[in-house]
């Protein structure tokens, strides 16, 4: 009968492996890199060794799909790392760059059947309105605990700047720029993007400053008291379309023609409208006034008032003189601070602010009606 003589056991090591968590814990996988060695050749038909070069080499070609900065990143991570030798036994090793980063992938696919989720990268470009890049400085930030965090950056090229930690699952996110004669006007939807909307944001404008920019109505608030019953009434003073129709002579009020609201001589009382507006596109500016524009007819019975109306911090202002003595008349209704704060105007309040009109018939038959409500901000 034929003797069989054990050699000497060689330990091999194995460059790859997965965290301990504590005794009896996760199983720890012995990953060998090269095949033919004694473990391979000698259990070719083990499906615990298939498995393992399985994964490694979905870890590998993860590593090889990373960009340039984010494999720069990994060098300069490092971890101490439990492995498992041959025979069972185990021994710890600094790993770092690509060795700790197919070690965390080996884990994460045994573990959770997913690869490791890793950060964004965004190269966004700070830009004018025609897309030329700007010399300033851009910021992205992400929601951590309640609280914006500044993501880390490079500058990469003129307006080109490289964001390469964008942490997944923190939304919102919210860019910002800065450059010597622009502004960013702080689009509502620039200050709370979604992973959707952050993933192919390339370009950030800035604007050259205005004097001023008009907001107009986008919705009805709770308060609409005006003709007709019908809503909404927002649309019906969004611009300029109404004309007025005279009797011609014959006895009659003359009547209007086209979207407008409007106050009857019946009952009497003043009535009033308070609409929502859109949002300022320039208010990251210094705003030295805010007025009310509201545009009025009277018909042929030349008595009848009108006031403009402003809502803010939950108080209402009336205020406005009419300008002109026939036709349509203008309502300009001034306010160079705000009139709650008795300070100048902020972005937010402008975004929160109500304003419309007020109308009442007085001492005698006919009707007013109102065509156009704007609010103007002047910087």
């Amino acid at each position: 009968m034929a003797t069989i003589k054990r050699g000497i056991n060689r330990e091999q090591e194995s460059h790859f492996g997965l965290y301990r968590t504590s005794a009896g814990g996760d199983q720890v996988i012995i990953v060998r890199r090269k095949v033919g060695e004694p473990s391979d050749y000698m259990h070719k038909n083990s499906r615990k060794l298939a498995r393992q070069r399985e994964l490694l080499a979905q870890a590998s070609q993860h590593y090889s799909h990373l960009t340039p900065s984010q494999k720069g990143i990994t060098r300069h991570q490092f971890k101490e790392v439990e492995y498992q030798k041959s025979h069972g036994k185990t021994d710890t090793k600094i790993l770092t760059g690509r060795e700790l980063f197919i070690a965390n992938e080996i884990r994460s696919l045994t573990g959770t059947q997913k690869q490791l989720v890793l950060p964004y990268e965004l190269c966004i470009m700070l830009v004018d309105e025609s897309f030329n890049p700007l010399d300033g400085e851009l910021w992205l930030y992400c929601m951590v605990s309640g609280e914006w965090f500044d993501l880390p950056k490079a500058e990469i090229g003129k307006g080109s700047w490289l964001f390469s930690k964008v942490p997944p699952g923190y939304a919102p996110y919210r860019v910002y720029g800065e450059a010597i004669g622009f502004f960013d006007p702080l689009l509502d939807e620039h200050q709370a993007m979604t992973e959707d909307d952050i993933k192919p944001y390339h370009y950030h404008h800035l604007h050259i400053p205005v004097d001023f920019e008009y907001i107009h109505p986008n919705g009805d608030t709770g308060w609409i008291d005006l003709l007709p019953d019908e809503l909404p009434h927002w649309v019906l003073v969004e611009s300029e379309d109404t004309i007025f129709i005279p009797s011609g002579g014959a006895p009659g009020w003359g009547k209007f023609k086209g979207n407008y609201v409007w106050k009857n001589w019946y009952p009497w009382g003043e009535r009033a409208d308070l609409y929502y507006f859109t949002n300022p596109l320039w208010a990251a500016q210094y705003i030295t006034k805010l007025i009310v524009h509201c545009k009025v007819q009277r018909d042929e019975y030349p008595y009848g008032e009108a006031r403009a109306v402003l809502r803010t911090h939950g108080q209402t202002y009336y205020r406005g003189e009419p300008e002109g003595t026939t036709g349509w008349l203008w309502i300009h209704a001034e306010f160079d601070q705000n009139p709650y704060t008795n300070n100048i105007w902020t972005r937010n309040e402008v975004i929160a602010v109500q304003a419309g009109i007020a109308m009442d018939k007085v001492g005698s038959f006919g009707n007013i009606a109102c065509d156009l409500v704007k609010v103007e901000l002047r910087y």
